[in-house]
């Protein structure tokens, strides 16, 4: 039988696992202290300013951190002016206590995991948290000199903060959030996203892939259209895919060289959700898509758990149920 660690590798480069890798089994979070300074707001708490300005709120039953942004609040109203508006966190002059995020890391190693940090914000989305999401698109079409100019800002301060996370935890897996897409459609055309994103993304990633790390992208979107570009700037685990995309077509696409980590549809997670429904999706999915390998069957959040509780563990046990099915 492999380990939990090995089976994630045979995953990865479509070899031979002995079941499905569970969810977030392998990849428990390092709660580390970059994360508590630029995440100020708790879930159902009131909203709060993180350090590059935004306006924050957490509301209960959801799953992340939304900025609120209206003309009193919007950091960015200028594109044109955005180094006098924009100024990033100087992360590496604030006062942060490691030890406790060193000794889960080194908890989480001797239980034969791996350790995995998260980057969330990515540089698309920290552009529209900064100006709102209208401006932002629209921002690409009317000044996208200024908007390259940012998310080269952007972009550098997320490698300051790897460098950051790489000294001090030395972690296995990152996972970066940055969501480019509905559940339908792209946020903007390939062509543009290629324009604006894949060239600061190859950058990070191949700063990733010299630490030696698992590089995982949280995105719950529609994405199929840059499925292989996703594969040429390094990402090894497509994080979120939602059910909408083709993930049976997309492992062809990519030469079998992404793993996908999703496949459930969110619908599942409800208070009033009944066991047999919330199964009954588990084994869709693995059925689905277990042909091929490459595909870790997951709630499409970008991070652990489900908002109600009773769901995940019911998911869990329902993989583990389908792993005797799949491979014998």
């Amino acid at each position: 039988m492999l380990s939990l660690k090995e089976n994630v590798f045979e995953t990865l480069k479509n070899g031979k696992p002995d079941a499905f890798v569970n969810e977030w089994e392998p990849f428990p979070q390092v709660w580390e202290p970059i994360t508590y300074y630029m995440l100020p707001v708790q879930q159902g708490g009131p909203p709060a300013k993180d350090p590059w300005g935004t306006t924050l709120v957490w509301g209960e039953n959801e799953p992340g951190a939304m900025p609120l942004i209206s003309d009193e609040t919007k950091v960015c109203p200028d594109i044109t002016k955005w180094e006098k508006y924009c100024k990033a966190p100087d992360i590496e002059n604030v006062p942060m206590d490691w030890t406790q995020a060193q000794a889960d890391a080194k908890k989480i190693r001797e239980e034969g995991k791996f350790v995995m940090v998260w980057l969330f914000r990515g540089l698309f989305e920290q552009a529209h948290f900064l100006m709102g999401f209208e401006d932002t698109l629209m921002n690409f079409y009317d000044e996208p000199e200024a908007m390259k100019d940012l998310l080269a800002y952007i972009a550098e301060f997320k490698k300051r903060q790897i460098r950051i996370l790489v000294d001090n935890l030395k972690p296995d897996v990152i996972m970066f959030h940055d969501d480019w897409g509905s559940k339908t459609s792209m946020f903007m055309s390939p062509d543009q996203w290629r324009e604006f994103f894949k060239e600061p993304y190859r950058e990070i990633y191949s700063m990733l892939k010299k630490e030696t790390l698992i590089t995982m992208h949280h995105a719950d979107s529609y994405l199929q259209p840059i499925a292989k570009d996703l594969v040429e700037i390094g990402i090894d685990i497509w994080q979120g895919v939602l059910p909408s995309n083709d993930i049976q077509q997309i492992k062809k696409d990519t030469d079998y060289k992404l793993t996908l980590m999703g496949g459930l549809d969110s619908r599942i997670d409800r208070g009033d959700a009944t066991e047999e429904e919330i199964r009954a999706e588990v084994a869709r999915a693995c059925r689905e898509y277990h042909e091929g390998g490459c595909f870790i069957p997951c709630l499409t959040y970008g991070g652990e758990g489900s908002i109600y509780p009773h769901v995940n563990e019911i998911i869990m046990d329902e993989v583990r149920n389908q792993s005797k099915i799949y491979f014998k």
